[in-house]
């Protein structure tokens, strides 16, 4: 709506002769975009704002192409330009088509929040005296319009990064004004009114500029001049939408022409012709509506106490000429001077705003000393597509055609827009607030208005009548209003649905509905009660209700919407759900993508059930998790439980068989040159032979460990061997631990250029006689019952008593806890799910960079024993730790396994070890090693069969 309305048809060519030659003579006035010259438009910041960076509103697919032309277009004309570097302001864009140009779209800045930030400019605006002065006794007018007003007024660079915005290909931002700021009307209206200042007989309305004249002469001169100041300033024309040399115009709610000025009778229109009240309800509103102003009226009291009879409880409806009489005195009365004044611009504005099912009304009044003078009434119909608008969605309408009807009196200044439904103040007071498609749109068309909502209760709400009794004959307007907003909710339709299918689709699963159609019913009466209906699914419609002042209803009461989302009916959730998972993205990116286009009651969790059962997503999607730790308690004696590992193999293919007594952590240590069972049982022979035949042996499950003649050594020997779970070191996290420091003590001899195995023999030495971390004694010490002599220099008699028993069990108890706490914290650890029954994958060897992480031929739990599982599959075991399986969902389990070409491991005879072992350093207590996760080493295939083969922990 432009800030002036002529009364008269447009003329879109000059008709008279002066203008015929100055628009022939003056081309690049009607040509391209201009640019004020000399001028740079400052946007003043409150700098208590915070700045916000708002989060990027998502463009369709399919209209993406469009948007990446349209700022193309922008950056040649100059108005926008690339952003490098940071910026603090960041505000999305929506995508508007344009109304009179099908398949064109407009890009629209939500500059609600930079609004926030961004200082009023008070410039002095021209009051209707001053008005009323210049055109008295004018006779001739023409009408300018500046191309794109607005864009027509450079920023400075230090006002440029507020307007920033952010698009699918990057931020820009506006180097020209742009529309979406408040202070933009009085900014524009200063410097256009010092480029005319003076030229007489001229005057600007933003971005319309009047020339006049008593006389034609005098016209012509004034047009002529105006005509050289815009070409000296690069100021362009609209010139279809430039009017010249006509002979009366309406401005201020006051028509000017060469008969003189007289009051525009549109601004009580709305009241002269509203019908007489049809029953008691509707003369309550009337009532309320005059009580509004009852102070202005004289003998208020007397006046309506006709009226007020017809309101009493009881009384029956009877409408006499008594009635009639004081209806019609009381029209005359809330329209009489002593009610109604004209404008001033330095008064504080109110608009208040009502809606009904049949129509829209508004009153503009001002305050001045508490006292309410009204300044127009307006009312109007609503047309058959806006009669079906949500309650919340009428309301909303009712305040953006209010503001756009009254926007020559409110454009440029602060006003309050009162309103009896109070979800309006969250929408149009609140940056963030999340609308309906409808409501969005008209949410930027209020961007250059600079106004609060105020919730206001009440039944006397006085503009509630005229939106009872609306003015039918401004249906043309309203109908042109609702074709814009429709036309945007029907554009954001069209482009939010799905690939693959149609409206027409979605149109049809909706009316075969029955949830869907009774939530349209209910959007469209504004009535929320659950259906009685038996078909009608409470729950699902009892989610709606929640989010009803979100939703809106497509052309034709087909297609539901919320916010820009088309609303999938129950029929086509699923297949909506398979088209975004096309590609197998995961749960967030096929979220992201849905939200793009379309919604449906716990669409989250449908997306997340979806792709959780989806086999070739399991299959390639590592799953890390740890179960809590399961700490090795403390023999009850020494050496009788010992764990054993090999360490190597070394430059010199030796390797180090390490075996640790596990209540002492005394370490001894042999040198061999090879794992097999036959070199390995004799060095431990010599072992056992100095410290005696242990209960139990724990190792790992390589080669040596595995063989027949290491179970019949055991046997021999009376000790029960233990194997860990396979291909998890850290159950036997001990050993491991101390394997790292032995690789670390052959590194540097090597580094040092010593001999290895005598640097070997000087670290065994110190360590077995510096105090464990987790015992607090020496390794010898707990063993020996002694301290060991070192090189270091002692006094005998002063070295501390032994440590007893007791002494040791709460240190390494105490030691273990804290390294557990410090270990399930850190790895977020959570006992695992997995039970006896479940079909599982496992996590399979890297082979090739088509390997999944998976292997998808699943397996079925046969048992279970703290963290190890053992899984079958065609008759074959597996046992691994519980990390090494992830759970598939029951919807795909598969109660006949395909066979399987990998080979497969039976570990029947493995116990659980269901610990693991403390370690030297509280600060890497079971810290899992490499082949924990072996899709890592990905560059090295063999990396996990030499790990399973020679347990060289490194």
């Amino acid at each position: 709506m432009e800030l002036v309305n002529f009364a008269f048809s447009a003329t879109t060519t000059p008709t008279h002769s002066l203008t015929n030659s100055l628009c022939s003579e003056s081309p690049e006035l009607f040509k391209g975009l201009g640019k004020l010259k000399g001028i740079k438009v400052t946007l003043h910041q409150d700098p208590s704002v915070q700045p916000v960076a708002q989060p990027h509103r998502r463009i369709p697919f399919h209209l993406r192409k469009r948007v990446e032309e349209e700022i193309q277009r922008l950056e040649q004309l100059d108005i926008i330009e690339k952003v490098d570097g940071p910026t603090p302001w960041i505000s999305p864009i929506v995508v508007v088509p344009k109304p009179k140009k099908p398949g064109e779209i407009r890009l629209c800045v939500d500059m609600r929040a930079p609004n926030k930030a961004i200082k009023r400019t008070r410039h002095i605006m021209p009051t209707l005296d001053d008005i009323l002065m210049r055109l008295n006794q004018a006779k001739w007018f023409t009408k300018l319009d500046l191309n794109q007003g607005y864009h027509q007024l450079e920023l400075d660079q230090e006002s440029r990064n507020i307007t920033t915005f952010s698009t699918h290909i990057g931020l820009r931002r506006y180097k020209r004004l742009n529309f979406g700021v408040t202070s933009a009307a009085e900014i524009f209206q200063n410097h256009i009114s010092e480029v005319l200042s003076d030229i007489n007989n001229c005057l600007n309305t933003s971005d319309d500029i009047l020339v006049y004249g008593k006389t034609q002469q005098e016209h012509d001169d004034s047009l002529k001049k105006v005509f050289e100041r815009l070409k000296e300033k690069n100021l362009t024309l609209n010139k279809q939408k430039c009017e010249f040399n006509k002979n009366s115009i309406e401005f201020y709610g006051f028509i000017f022409g060469g008969d003189g000025v007289s009051p525009d009778p549109k601004k009580i229109k709305a009241v002269h012709e509203m019908p007489a009240p049809t029953n008691q309800k509707e003369v309550r509103s009337f009532l309320g509506m005059t009580n509004y102003v009852s102070r202005f009226i004289k003998d208020y009291a007397d006046l309506t106490k006709p009226l007020r009879d017809l309101t009493r409880k009881n009384t029956p409806w009877s409408w006499s000429e008594e009635h009639q009489k004081s209806f019609n005195t009381l029209k005359d009365m809330i329209t009489c001077d002593k009610v109604m004044t004209y404008f001033d611009p330095n008064l504080l504005t109110e608009i208040t705003v009502d809606a009904s099912p049949f129509g829209l009304g508004c009153i503009l009044s001002q305050r001045d000393n508490n006292n309410v003078h009204i300044v127009a009434y307006a009312s109007r119909a609503l047309t058959d597509v806006e009669s079906r608008y949500s309650q919340t969605e009428r309301e909303a309408l009712a305040v953006v055609w209010a503001c756009e009807h009254f926007n020559l009196y409110l454009l440029g200044q602060h006003f309050t827009v009162i309103s009896d439904h109070k979800p309006l103040e969250g929408i149009f007071n609140s940056t963030t607030s999340r609308t309906s498609a409808r409501i969005e749109r008209w949410n930027l068309r209020l961007q250059p208005y600079d106004f609060t909502l105020r919730y206001q209760p009440g039944a006397n709400n006085p503009a509630d009548f005229l939106s009872r009794h609306p003015h039918e004959k401004n249906n043309v307007t309203s109908s042109h209003m609702a074709k814009i907003a429709d036309d945007y909710v029907n554009f954001m339709a069209g482009h939010s649905v799905p690939k693959a299918m149609t409206l027409e689709e979605i149109a049809s699963a909706s009316e075969s509905d029955p949830t869907l159609q009774a939530v349209i019913k209910s959007v469209q009466t504004d009535h929320w009660h659950t259906p009685p209906e038996i078909t009608v699914d409470a729950a699902t419609y009892q989610v709606f209700k929640t989010v009803r002042e979100e939703l809106s209803v497509h052309k034709d009461g087909t297609i539901l919407l919320r916010g820009t989302q088309i609303v999938i009916p129950r029929s086509l959730q699923q297949h909506v759900i398979n088209i975004a998972h096309e590609g197998h993205q995961g749960i967030v990116k096929t979220k992201q993508l849905l939200r793009e286009k379309v919604w449906f009651p716990h669409i989250d969790r449908r997306v997340e059930n979806t792709v959780k059962s989806c086999l070739a997503c399991l299959s390639t999607i590592p799953e890390h998790h740890s179960e809590p730790q399961r700490m090795t308690p403390l023999p009850t004696k020494l050496w009788s439980e010992v764990s054993i590992d090999f360490c190597g193999p070394f430059p010199s293919s030796d390797y180090l068989l390490v075996v640790i007594d596990d209540y002492s952590r005394f370490p001894e240590v042999e040198i061999l040159s090879s794992t097999s069972a036959r070199a390995t049982i004799p060095k431990l022979d010599s072992i056992f032979a100095r410290h005696g035949v242990p209960h139990t042996v724990k190792s790992d499950n390589g080669p040596p460990f595995s063989s027949y003649e290491f179970k019949q050594f055991a046997s021999q020997l009376g000790c029960k061997h233990r194997r860990i779970t396979p291909l998890w070191p850290q159950a036997n996290g001990g050993v491991e631990r101390f394997m790292r420091m032995l690789k670390k003590t052959v590194q540097s001899a090597h580094i040092e250029g010593k001999p290895w195995k005598q640097e070997l023999y000087h670290f065994l030495r110190n360590y077995r006689a510096t105090p464990h971390i987790s015992t607090g004694v020496s390794p010898a010490e707990a063993l020996f019952k002694r301290n060991i002599r070192v090189k270091l220099p002692q006094i005998d008699s002063l070295m501390k008593p032994p440590t007893t028993d007791n002494d040791i069990r709460q240190h390494d108890t105490n030691k273990k806890e804290a390294a557990k706490r410090y270990a399930d914290d850190r790895r977020h650890a959570r006992n695992s799910d997995i039970q006896v029954g479940d079909t599982v994958l496992a996590r399979q060897p890297y082979k090739n960079k088509l390997s999944s992480f998976y292997d998808h031929d699943p397996y079925q739990v046969t048992s279970k024993k703290g963290p190890m599982v053992t899984a079958s599959r065609n008759g074959k075991n597996m046992t691994r730790n519980t990390s090494f399986f992830k759970r598939v969902p029951d919807t795909l389990k598969s109660s006949n396994p395909t066979n399987s070409t990998e080979e497969e491991e039976e570990d029947e005879d493995n116990e659980a070890s269901n610990e693991t072992a403390d370690n030297q350093n509280p600060t890497t207590t079971n810290e899992p090693i490499a082949t924990e996760r072996p899709q890592r080493h990905r560059k090295r295939p063999g990396y996990l069969k030499d790990y399973v083969t020679n347990s060289t922990g490194y």
